[in-house]
């Protein structure tokens, strides 16, 4: 499978068969569309639709997953620049920049460049971080968001809790946007410690001046208590699975 992968993976990207799919992020209270995550999928002629779990660890492995980073911010950049365009409503679209990344020393003047050739607003396109980042060069990646930061792109934090280094990636890292981990809202106790965490880490989040964003989000009882504790969106089935640009455009109109 890896090798099928790595014969492919470079003719597919030529090709255009990695499809973006948006999955809406909600205000909790109201029930308002406020922003998406831009989410790969892989539309193969042969094979159908492949799910990201079995592409992407690969394309972190080899190295591939830079060129996708750039697919996928040239196409939210571009999708952006469209809705001005035809003047629809926009909300901001976040977009994952891979780990591996993070080891240009140029990566943010190369984002600026690429969004840039499109003409899209840099506060629409959010810059997603994941924690794992913060085990490689941290000193590089804090002058990276620093600048990124500089030039508008909201940053946000990905996974929150998933890792050992949470405390220390908010007291050193400039953010704008705090990414609940899924797993907070799934097992036998989400209701229960989970509860508890989650509360004290929008506390503390919303002392530090970030937004909150609760991933994984799948029943009306977690909505009722994000709200009530003041979580600023969700994202997660209880309002919308990852879905394709046309409804996306939609659920945009009829929402936000």
């Amino acid at each position: 499978w890896e090798q099928w992968v790595e014969n492919h993976m470079q003719l597919a990207l030529t090709a255009g068969e990695f499809e973006v799919y948006y999955q809406p992020k909600y205000e909790p209270s109201g029930g308002r569309l406020v922003g998406a995550e831009a989410l790969v999928r892989w539309n193969c002629p042969d094979r159908g639709m492949i799910p990201p779990g079995k592409f992407i660890p690969i394309f972190e492995s080899n190295g591939f997953i830079m060129k996708l980073d750039d697919y996928m911010i040239a196409r939210v950049a571009r999708q952006q620049a469209e809705w001005a365009i035809q003047g629809k409503k926009a909300v901001p679209v976040s977009v994952n920049v891979s780990r591996i990344h993070f080891s240009l020393d140029h990566l943010a003047e190369h984002i600026v460049r690429m969004i840039d050739s499109y003409g899209a607003k840099h506060e629409l396109i959010e810059l997603e971080v994941t924690e794992s980042a913060f085990f490689d060069n941290k000193q590089l990646l804090v002058d990276t968001v620093r600048r990124l930061r500089a030039y508008g792109f909201p940053i946000s934090i990905d996974d929150f809790g998933a890792g050992y280094s949470s405390l220390n990636s908010l007291k050193d890292i400039p953010l704008d946007v705090l990414k609940l981990d899924a797993e907070f809202f799934r097992g036998d106790d989400v209701m229960g410690h989970g509860r508890t965490i989650v509360k004290e880490a929008v506390r503390l989040a919303h002392q530090l001046d970030l937004r909150v964003v609760a991933e994984g989000v799948e029943q009306r009882g977690q909505v009722d208590f994000l709200a009530g504790i003041g979580c600023d969106m969700i994202q997660g089935y209880y309002f919308a699975k990852p879905m394709p640009l046309a409804e996306f455009e939609q659920r945009v109109e009829r929402d936000a």
